[in-house]
């Protein structure tokens, strides 16, 4: 006596999500040995890094020591991430409305000091910046200081120059690229003051305003991890 074959149920695949995304680049962040002197620190990259719903995301330089490599959350725990809370707030924002990377993901250090990540670094995080910026999908992209700039000229295959082109808004294929100086003391005594840099943050905001009439994050169900505790970066 034959008998019938019961046909397999067909099983839609389950399409990922920026959160099931942003979830493993964490994880491959984590797991990540290619630069040498970095192996050794933490990757700051978690939901601390702010919405995955963001109109906005800022490229800085690196965690810096006493900032994002101690507190695990991007702008954070120093003078430089007082300075950038200053400069969210004068323009309304919150850091729960935007995204917080870094060219470089770990702290780079020299003799216990911060130092200036090399070209092979940024190179070699590219992977992750590219990463963030194509599961967000921003409508801008504003860059905190010339490594920031040099890692998303990379990311685009362009040159734009920081000093041509300060509070410049640049379109792009991607996203509207507005490069500015990073709110570091140092920059902030030296090179552009903490009233310029409001002025700066003020065209950014003015330009999305034009942009996208609304908060710099769209509140997008689902878009969004949890909120996490500062301990939940990923230590190695």
């Amino acid at each position: 006596m034959m008998t019938t074959r019961k046909k397999a149920k067909k099983t839609t695949p389950v399409m990922p999500t920026p959160t099931s995304e942003f979830k493993r680049l964490i994880q491959k962040a984590a797991a990540c040995r290619i630069c040498p002197k970095l192996a050794e620190q933490p990757a700051i990259l978690s939901s601390g890094n702010g919405s995955l719903s963001a109109q906005v995301v800022f490229v800085a330089e690196a965690p810096g020591r006493f900032g994002a490599g101690r507190t695990g959350i991007p702008f954070s725990g120093d003078q430089s991430g007082k300075n950038f809370e200053t400069l969210l707030n004068h323009i309304g924002w919150t850091r729960e409305e935007v995204f917080i990377t870094n060219a470089v993901l770990c702290n780079p250090l020299e003799n216990g000091n911060n130092r200036r990540p090399t070209a092979g670094e940024i190179r070699n995080c590219g992977f992750y910046l590219g990463s963030v910026l194509e599961i967000i999908r921003p409508n801008m992209v504003v860059t905190l200081g010339a490594v920031g700039l040099e890692a998303v000229n990379h990311f685009l295959g362009t040159k734009h120059q920081l000093a041509k082109n300060i509070a410049r808004p640049i379109a792009t294929e991607k996203f509207t690229l507005v490069p500015l100086y990073h709110p570091s003391p140092r920059v902030i005594h030296t090179r552009r003051s903490l009233i310029q840099q409001k002025r700066d943050f003020k065209k950014i905001a003015s330009t999305l305003s034009a942009m996208h009439p609304s908060r710099p994050c769209d509140g997008s169900d689902g878009a969004s991890l949890d909120k996490p505790p500062p301990e939940s970066y990923v230590n190695r």
